[in-house]
């Protein structure tokens, strides 16, 4: 049955893979020569080679570098949050924390009222301004509008994202607030000790007097990490939403690293841009991106990550209907935010996980075509 279910959707992806190149051959709006032949070429190995030795190329990319890094198949909180923050790299935190970030800040959408500040930010921020290394609720409050009249939506979200998040509550009664003189409860967020633990000496410092102290290391990935990481220990038990949002961010992620790395002209415009950097990034024309192209691939790959990553539990979990197959879609979006703009094309930064996976992709390419001479 499981063998099955996996060949059937490693069918739905190649079927995707012809229809997307299909939709590329149709194409003549290229204003990089070679780009559109590259790509078909691109597409065409990874549809050939994708069904060889039961998927044992997609089987490499999921585990050996999406779980290793991000989600490892861990049951333990402890072990889960230390692999995944030891694997962090400068270039490797700017993507995984826009898409991650951008993910949960859509769970809280609605708290900012307009402004462009993100959640995972504003925790950090309150972390930081506190000596006791948690963040009372009515601190948080204060960033949007008055702590002592909350708004209800603002405490619902509050909650809603500590919860999503994998903080801890625990709730302190006074009997005299010293704003007010009335009887009050706080409720105090923090990570688990075993976590604060961890994040002892590099992003933790304890005074001699037992204050805990914040140190500039501490960043948005401790948050990231440790969101990760619980999502990855609790993933028998993860709702539709949060296995459709973490699989369609595991697929950007392939599906990126798929995309080929272009050499341009010497004498194109885009190498005299000041935002493009040769050495760490290349070129993604738009027209790979357009929704033809990624509708044909998003969801299929999508279902085989869930289903690698969650079994059927996850896979059943995917939605399907073309209502909400849009959330698979949403690679669109964050595109936006993980990517720069060069005289209209989009250029991909070569972050350490794009880098694995192409070279695992090639080197069964090579170590193939080696065999067949």
């Amino acid at each position: 049955m499981a063998i099955s279910v996996w060949n059937e959707i490693l069918e739905k992806f190649q079927i995707g893979l012809t229809a997307s190149i299909e939709h590329l051959k149709e194409r003549d709006i290229e204003n990089i020569p070679g780009a559109k032949e590259r790509l078909i070429e691109k597409f065409t190995q990874i549809r050939d080679y994708l069904p060889r030795n039961n998927g044992e190329l997609l089987l490499s990319m999921i585990n050996d570098s999406i779980q290793a890094r991000l989600f490892p198949n861990i049951e333990d909180i402890v072990p889960a949050f230390n692999q995944i923050l030891n694997a962090r790299t400068p270039e490797q935190d700017y993507i995984i924390s826009e898409l991650i970030d951008g993910f949960i800040s859509s769970q809280g959408k609605t708290l900012f009222g307009g402004t462009d500040r993100r959640i995972i930010d504003n925790l950090v921020e309150a972390f930081k301004k506190r000596r006791d290394f948690k963040i009372v609720d009515h601190q948080f409050y204060a960033m949007f509008g008055d702590p002592n009249k909350p708004r209800k939506y603002v405490q619902e979200r509050l909650e809603k994202i500590a919860k999503f998040l994998g903080l801890q509550m625990e709730i302190l009664h006074v009997e005299q607030d010293v704003r007010d003189g009335k009887p009050k409860d706080y409720k105090f967020y923090s990570f688990p000790e075993e976590i604060t633990t961890i994040l002892e000496g590099k992003y933790l410092q304890i005074q001699d007097n037992g204050e805990k102290v914040i140190t500039d290391e501490f960043d948005k990935m401790v948050f990231i990490s440790y969101f990760l990481a619980t999502q990855s220990v609790n993933r028998k038990n993860l709702d539709k939403y949060a296995v459709n949002g973490i699989c369609a961010i595991f697929a950007l992620i392939l599906l990126l690293s798929f995309m080929p790395k272009l050499e341009v002209d010497e004498t194109n415009p885009i190498n005299r841009d000041d935002h493009f950097n040769s050495q760490t990034m290349s070129i993604i024309p738009k027209s790979w991106l357009t929704k033809d192209i990624l509708s044909e691939l998003m969801t299929p790959l999508v279902q085989l990550i869930a289903y690698r990553v969650g079994g059927i539990n996850w896979l059943d979990k995917i939605i399907l209907t073309e209502k909400n197959v849009s959330i698979h879609l949403q690679a669109q979006f964050l595109l936006k935010d993980v990517n720069k703009w060069v005289l209209g094309n989009m250029c991909r930064v070569e972050i350490p996980i794009f880098v694995e996976i192409s070279n695992i992709f090639s080197e069964i390419i090579i170590g193939t075509e080696r065999g067949e001479e």
